[in-house]
């Protein structure tokens, strides 16, 4: 039980975290210049949200089994 909820947290906070580099490069996305940065901040997004399923999803195989 207390290891589902700090699983849930976890997965909660690293959520939190993706959303916020989200917002944190979205004027850079709605401005359409394509720079280093933002290139390299879309990327590493992007590997932070398939890792993120990845665990969300073997999380869920093993925590919440039926």
């Amino acid at each position: 039980m207390i290891v589902q909820l700090v699983w849930m947290l976890m997965m909660l906070l690293w959520l939190g975290g993706l959303l916020f580099g989200l917002w944190w490069i979205w004027p850079h996305v709605e401005r359409g210049a394509m720079t280093g940065d933002l290139v390299v901040s879309v990327l590493w997004l992007t590997t932070g949200t398939l890792a993120w399923l990845l665990a969300l999803n073997m999380g869920r195989q093993r925590y919440w089994r039926r």
